[in-house]
């Protein structure tokens, strides 16, 4: 033990003599520890932890899937959802919710809130059960059972002043009275960030099967059943009910599976597994980093480690001490790998405020990914240290020995550190192209033109609840309007039922094109489509290409009519005339599932393509329609401006209120921001790309100047006969430059190579921006080059400034 302290504090000399080298080997082992725990505590506060609740672990998510009618993770109809429930063997319960929003108001203000509708059973399933009153009884969640709800803590604290006495309490929900039987812990936001929970009361009898009501199915498996086995519980299930109801169920496949499966998606999965695959090589860099560090000290100690040895030093005692220097390098680097990584994790958290990241993803360090972080320091140590120590503890005593002058120069090293630096090269150039795709996706979002004024545009929504007096839903947007537009620092006002990259969206619709027969109703095509007023085009400048826009005559009772982009008309239409044709569209009120009620509508006017929100499908193809012909409970106003569109939200929620108090105005905000903030993931993960990326370059750069330096010192005397033969420095700077550029060009080779090969996999953020677009992949080049040969110049300069007379003097 004492020999084994002795060791360490001398390697703690040692390191502290060689401060600068000592350094920047810590540095470069914290970052890549740093980064990789960052993105590995998000991967697995996404990924691997699941939902924060008791029976968490135990939780699955039922859904179907159809791969001939191309339908992924699709809730179960309400009829399926209740078979499934009496059927199934492997999981104590299964229930039910379906997520929506509603309206709450009270005397003194009305509010849009995130509310699920659940099955009596969902709390206990969970294992988590209200921390006042109780949850909802099996009578209650029957079609005719009580209105009754369940509040979440940060209702009951920020609206209700965190009362006791709400229990049993009345309040008003989408214009009707419920009463409060129960108040739910701190935290707890199932499935997302809900304020309310109320009893799901559909009846599956109540319609046809495959319509009404689809559910999304919740299970907690039983003690011994795991989910492959659930899965061919519930796939039986789904076999049966093809069998007796074809015509609904045909070609269905049900399966059991994760939450994170079902909320996440596998596109964000892949994005989060190519980042942590791409932080993994910036710590596979800091290693050879380190690894180049040590076998530098390693040779430039020989003449010690022989001189242990010759004393009786056993190899194993010379093995131990290099190693421990190698652990006292990892455990410094770990521990700031840890501080690094608890910044990178508040300021992810930060980051994705309001941002729609799943509500029950909490990202921090917890024990699991410490112990990753001490894991990584541990395989770091032995990954940059061992071969070093191995190699320097096989040294032949009397060559050594007799080699008083060359010192590192007998033992080859060179050829190991010229392999580490390409793979540097190499694995730098691969995050370089990966950020730069990202930075010129982020740049064209910034300058991006939607086809639509934003500036000086506000924005806003309002739902009507089902079932609502049409008539006064009607009153209440003709106030509004009029009362808004009267306003002094109002231009223009529009409403809609959703605006093109908003949070309040499009809506997917079936439409079926003039001669053309579909098979199956599944077979027809989904466009997005929004009804507008007259005043929509105008109010945010959208331009008319061809025919005409909305007029007057466009009212209720006429002949209905439609405007299309031009990605419409090039989609679906071809070389057509586009005007006076005849489609069919779907209704985005009609039930999930159901067939399509289609209308058919004439297109009198295409605008230009505009910006739809979605980076893998810029401009959608986009059919509108006079709101008067189509009109819609969800409702967006906006409103354009002098100066700062927010300073009418004050006006406007009061004449809305005014108008009718159980209507609240919700997501007020600037139209630049609302579409900008479906694009949250392409700023966080693109901003992240581009830190991985520099960190790597300057990685590779410190280890290629090291290679450099070290070739250069260990060539000392060969440069001063160079020399001394009459060799022109110049000759002498093409030599080393050359043996830089070549371990360059291998790199970036590989690099590139594998850049190409991984860059498909962010489709999903880029903006457009080509996955292999060539200006990046030449920018990285002239930036890799550019920069290796500014690392290469000190040494170079170096090399040329030998002077023959004090070196072979020496010699």
């Amino acid at each position: 033990m004492n020999t084994i302290v002795a060791d360490i504090r001398y390697g703690v000399r040692r390191l502290r003599k060689s401060f600068w080298e000592t350094a920047i080997a810590i540095m470069a082992l914290g970052l890549g520890v740093g980064l990789t725990t960052t993105m590995f505590s998000i991967v697995y506060g996404v990924l691997v932890r699941g939902l924060p609740y008791p029976n968490g672990a135990r939780i699955a998510i039922v859904y179907r899937n159809n791969a001939d009618r191309g339908i992924r993770r699709q809730a179960l109809p309400i009829q399926d959802f209740y078979d499934h429930r009496a059927q199934q063997q492997s999981f104590t319960a299964l229930g039910g919710y379906s997520e929506g929003t509603v309206n709450l108001s009270d005397a003194e203000r009305a509010d849009r809130i995130d509310a699920t509708w659940v099955t009596a059973d969902v709390f206990s399933i969970l294992g988590v059960q209200p921390m006042l009153g109780r949850g909802f009884s099996e009578t209650e969640t029957r079609p005719s059972g009580a209105r009754v709800a369940v509040l979440s803590y940060r209702s009951w604290r920020d609206r209700y002043a965190s009362r006791r006495d709400i229990i049993g309490a009345p309040i008003r929900v989408d214009g009707l009275v419920y009463t409060v039987v129960g108040v739910m812990p701190d935290g707890f936001g199932f499935p997302a960030s809900e304020g309310l929970w109320l009893p799901l009361q559909d009846d599956p009898a109540a319609s046809v099967r495959g319509q009404g009501e689809y559910v999304t199915t919740i299970g907690a498996l039983r003690p011994g059943i795991g989910r492959e086995a659930a899965s061919a519980d519930v796939a039986t299930i789904a076999r049966r009910l093809a069998a007796a109801y074809p015509e609904s169920d045909k070609g269905f496949e049900a399966t059991a599976g994760t939450f994170t499966d079902w909320s996440i998606g596998p596109g964000p999965r892949r994005l989060l597994l190519t980042m942590l695959g791409a932080v993994f090589c910036v710590l596979l860099i800091a290693c050879a980093n380190v690894m180049n560090l040590l076998s530098h000290r390693a040779a430039f100690r020989r003449r010690e480690t022989a001189l242990k040895s010759a004393l009786g030093a056993s190899r194993g005692v010379v093995l131990r001490g290099l190693l421990i220097e190698a652990a006292l390098l990892s455990l410094g680097g770990v521990a700031l790998g840890i501080g690094i990584a608890s910044v990178g994790v508040a300021v992810f958290d930060r980051a994705t405020v309001n941002t729609g990241f799943p509500s029950f993803v909490h990202v921090e360090l917890f024990v699991p990914v410490l112990l990753f972080a001490a894991a990584m320091g541990v395989i770091s140590a032995l990954t940059a240290g061992v071969l070093p120590a191995l190699r320097a503890s096989r040294v032949d005593i009397a060559e050594v020995l007799k080699d008083d002058s060359r010192g590192a120069s007998s033992w080859r090293v060179g050829r190991l550190s010229r392999g580490l630096v390409i793979l540097e090269t190499a694995m730098s150039c691969m995050l370089l192209v990966l950020a730069g795709l990202m930075i010129e996706s982020v740049t064209k979002i910034r300058s991006m033109d939607p086809g639509f004024a934003t500036r000086d545009v506000f924005t806003a929504a309002m739902s009507f609840p089902a079932g609502a007096d049409t008539a006064r839903e009607s009153s209440t947007l003709q106030r509004l309007r009029q009362e808004l537009s009267g306003l002094p620092n109002v231009r223009g006002l529009s409403i809609s039922s959703g605006l093109p990259g908003a949070s309040l969206g499009l809506a997917g619709v079936p439409i079926g094109i003039d001669r053309i027969t579909y098979a199956h109703p599944s077979d027809r095509p989904i466009v997005n489509t929004a009804s507008v007023d007259l005043s929509f085009f105008a109010t945010l400048g959208i331009p008319v290409a061809e025919g005409r826009l909305f007029t007057d005559a466009d009212r209720a009772g006429a002949p209905p009519v439609a405007v299309v982009t031009r990605r419409f008309v090039k989609k679906f239409l071809g070389g057509r005339d586009p005007i006076g044709l005849r489609i069919d569209v779907g209704s985005p009120d009609a039930d999930a599932g159901a067939p399509a009620k289609l209308t058919t509508v004439t297109i009198v006017g295409v605008i230009p393509d505009i910006w739809g929100g979605d980076p893998e499908n810029p401009h959608p193809s986009i059919l509108f329609r006079p709101f008067a012909q189509a009109p819609s409970r969800d409702v967006a106003l906006t409103v354009r401006t002098t100066g700062d569109p927010l300073a009418i939200t004050r006006s406007a929620r009061e004449i809305l209120r005014s108008a009718n108090p159980d209507i609240p105005l919700y997501m007020p905000e600037s139209l630049a921001t609302a579409i900008a903030e479906p694009l949250w993931f392409v700023r966080v993960f693109g901003t992240m790309f581009v830190i991985f990326g520099f960190i790597a370059l300057f990685l590779a750069i410190v280890g290629l100047y090291g290679v450099m330096s070290m070739a250069v010192g260990r060539r000392t005397r060969e440069m001063a006969i160079r020399i001394a033969l009459g060799a022109q420095r110049g000759s002498i700077m093409r030599l080393i430059l050359g043996q830089g550029a070549a371990q360059l060009g291998v790199g970036i080779t590989i690099g590139l190579v594998l850049a190409a090969l991984i860059a498909p996999l962010l489709s999903a953020v880029l903006v457009g921006v080509e996955p292999r677009d060539p200006a990046v992949y030449a920018g990285v080049i002239a930036a890799l080059f550019g920069s290796g040969t500014l690392a290469c110049m000190r040494p170079v300069r170096r090399a040329t400034r030998v002077d023959p007379m004090r070196v072979l003097g020496d010699g």
